[in-house]
């Protein structure tokens, strides 16, 4: 696509109607992108984004939770370690204008889910809901400061930051965007075990498990009030088949050995029976 017939990308202001409205259009199924636009199918996508393992988790966890959470909603996109444009005068290689960012875990309503090289702000016509980044100890300055102006920039309305090293206090915050800045969100407990902070966009807690022995305790978790429970992680519904088959195998088995414990015993009854009969005609 040409430069100069690029759609600008208005960043929303918190008390804009005109997005609020645009936003309500889009999430009823009207302005829902079902295809990649030309400036998603041009832009680069595939360049490789490093983590060390704790951030692999906890980047994996919450988009694999999240995703399943909204699994059948065609108008909820969950996205990870994807570029996002929101700079329509960004020329990659040239000078002028704004870089992409790549969240490690955004979430947005109102545009179509289907697959996607890259997340275009202008050609969807809004920004991420909801954006959490998971701090490196080479990134952790950068996405402390840098990168919530530049997701207030944008309009991102959440923001979560997670350092899963701890050397960030607290480990987890969420930032909510009111008149172009973040507001820092209160923590909450959210049942004895957990404290979290309530993300309003996606009506979950995002909270830390204290360490335990269980494998995720100490690990970003993902909570879910209505349900009162935690979203499941992927080894806890591996483990979770897992037990579920061997309890059916458990069962089947036992119903083997009971139907085989009565054919044994109608067995012994019927011989005994024959006995007896056999007995009666001797005795003639």
């Amino acid at each position: 696509m040409a430069e100069a017939t690029r759609t600008p990308f208005r960043q929303p202001s918190a008390a804009s109607a005109e997005w609020s409205d645009l936003s309500a259009r889009a999430f009823n199924g009207a302005a829902l992108r079902l295809a990649p636009g030309p400036d998603e199918l041009r832009l680069p996508y595939d360049e490789p984004v490093p983590h060390n393992t704790r951030q692999a988790v906890a980047i994996v966890d919450c988009f694999d939770g999240l995703q399943r959470h909204w699994r059948g909603r065609p108008d909820v996109f969950v996205g990870s370690d994807q570029f996002l444009y929101w700079d329509p005068a960004y020329v990659p290689g040239r000078k002028g204008g704004n870089p992409p960012v790549s969240p490690d875990v955004y979430v947005a309503f109102g545009v179509a889910n289907r697959h996607r090289n890259s997340y275009v702000a202008w050609e969807e016509g809004k920004p991420p809901d909801f954006v959490l980044e998971v701090v490196s100890p080479s990134s952790r300055r950068r996405d402390e400061q840098e990168k919530q102006r530049v997701y207030a920039k944008i309009g991102v309305p959440e923001f979560f930051l997670y350092d899963p090293e701890g050397k960030l206090a607290p480990t987890l915050s969420g930032f909510e965007l009111c008149g172009g800045a973040y507001r820092l969100l209160p923590r909450e407990r959210i049942r004895e075990d957990a404290i979290g902070v309530r993300s309003k966009k996606l009506e979950l807690f995002l909270c830390v498990k204290p360490a335990g022995p269980e494998p995720l305790d100490g690990s970003l978790r993902v909570y879910n009030p209505k349900a009162g429970e935690f979203l499941p992680a992927r080894h806890e519904l591996v483990e979770g088949k897992r037990l579920t088959e061997a309890k059916a195998e458990a069962s089947e088995a036992r119903a083997e050995a009971s139907e085989a414990k009565a054919r044994a015993a109608a067995s012994e009854a019927r011989v005994a029976e024959l006995e007896a009969l056999m007995e009666k005609m001797r005795r003639g």
